[in-house]
């Protein structure tokens, strides 16, 4: 028997964001950055800059905060880039308690209009899912890095049915009840298989190859979809410490150098 028996409970959890709050290293490293606000449907939201040179966004996973990102965002300080980071709304300092896919996509498109010209997005996991899904001809860059990214929207709810043990008939419903609230084309809007086929800039897709939570046949599958793109797959990784992995800040260093020098 699953924790939920009805799919009002279980829709009201599917949204709700577990906030985790600034440690005391985020709030050292903010407090080194230029702070600027932009505002969305009425709420302000808190963005970050540091360092100069060209300008990399980044975008946080799911049940995070902006300090998920900062050992990739330390070495491209240190390497002459501007980085950006901000907390997705109702996570870490950002108004909110729950957030839907939409909403995510308008405060990335929102801070990212602030900033220029973005050599690059750098985005991982679910955060990867919401920044392919805010991709258009005012958000762009010159190159997307992806890290351990779901290759499709509807894995991320079957793996949140997974999680929290829910009947099969539950999950199923909620399907149907998320294309009522946000439309049918919340799984092609929201899914990065087939977002990545009308990208029309280079790609990193990085995934670790001992990721049990999203498999990195993920990668692969982006990979095959994302006409010139990359893949490397870092060994002996899972999906909760491959930011921090220094072979993963290596690649990326070293893939943004490449296409900035192209």
């Amino acid at each position: 028997m699953g924790r939920y028996n009805d799919i009002e409970s279980l829709e009201r959890r599917y949204w709700k964001i577990i906030r985790v709050a600034h440690d005391p290293e985020v709030k050292e490293f903010i407090d080194q950055c230029r702070s600027r606000t932009v505002e969305v449907d009425g709420s302000p939201y808190k963005y970050y800059e540091c360092g100069s040179g060209p300008t990399v966004l980044f975008v946080h996973g799911l049940h995070t905060n902006l300090g998920n990102m900062l050992p990739v965002a330390r070495e491209l300080v240190e390497r002459n880039y501007r980085v950006v980071l901000f907390d997705l709304p109702a996570h870490g300092e950002a108004p909110g308690s729950a957030v839907t896919p939409v909403e995510v996509r308008e405060v990335i498109r929102a801070v990212g209009a602030r900033l220029g010209e973005l050599h690059a997005i750098v985005a991982y996991s679910v955060g990867a899912l919401w920044a392919f899904g805010a991709w258009n001809d005012d958000l762009r860059a010159e190159a997307f890095v992806s890290i351990a990214a779901p290759c499709s929207h509807k894995y991320v709810i079957e793996k949140f049915g997974e999680l929290h043990e829910v009947d099969t008939h539950l999950v199923e419903e909620l399907f149907s009840r998320i294309e009522r609230l946000l439309g049918p084309g919340v799984w092609t809007e929201f899914s990065p298989q087939e977002i990545v086929k009308t990208i029309d800039v280079p790609g990193l897709v990085i995934h670790g190859t001992s990721d049990d939570f999203i498999p990195p046949e993920h990668a692969v599958d982006l990979h095959s979809n994302w006409p010139g793109s990359t893949l490397e797959l870092v060994e002996g990784t899972g999906h909760f410490d491959i930011v921090g992995s220094c072979d993963t800040r290596r690649l990326i260093a070293a893939y943004l150098h490449e296409v900035k020098s192209s």
